[in-house]
């Protein structure tokens, strides 16, 4: 029998007051799958710059966030989603130039996200801009 995926939804306007509560659901899920200290630290903070650095690609006359956090067997995924400018969340658009220049103040660059979480991923369907961070679990990959 296949186990239940557990899963977590957010939707809320610009707000880093609101952020902090998708922040806090990134550590539980780590602490469920038994991440190391190190890497739940690297997933909420990852989670935190993702979503505040989405903030300024939103668009509408009601912008809001979506992000929906999904646990596996094998890893943990963050999906973030908005309607809004095409670009891609937290300047990957441009990855091969983050990793030779720094980012502006307060701005997370793609080099540093790939350094937080283990694959990022972008999909547009339909207008709406998602990405999708994956922490894997390093229990579920036995050392060779």
């Amino acid at each position: 029998m296949a186990k239940e995926l557990t899963r977590a939804e957010f939707r809320f306007s610009p707000d880093a007051d609101m952020v902090l509560g998708v922040v806090a659901a990134a550590e539980h899920f780590g602490q469920r799958k038994h991440l190391d200290d190190a890497a739940v630290q690297s997933l909420m903070r990852a989670t935190q710059d993702a979503c505040q650095s989405t903030f300024k690609l939103l668009s509408g006359d009601s912008p809001a966030l979506g992000v929906v956090i999904t646990e596996f067997d094998d890893r943990i995924e963050m999906t973030i989603e908005h309607q809004g400018e095409a670009l891609p969340t937290a300047g990957l658009d441009t990855f091969l130039d983050a990793v030779a220049e720094e980012a502006s103040p307060g701005e997370l660059s793609g080099f540093m996200l790939m350094t937080l979480v283990d694959r990022v991923q972008y999909q547009t369907v339909a207008g709406t801009q998602r990405m999708t961070l994956v922490k894997n679990v390093p229990s579920a990959f036995p050392k060779q």
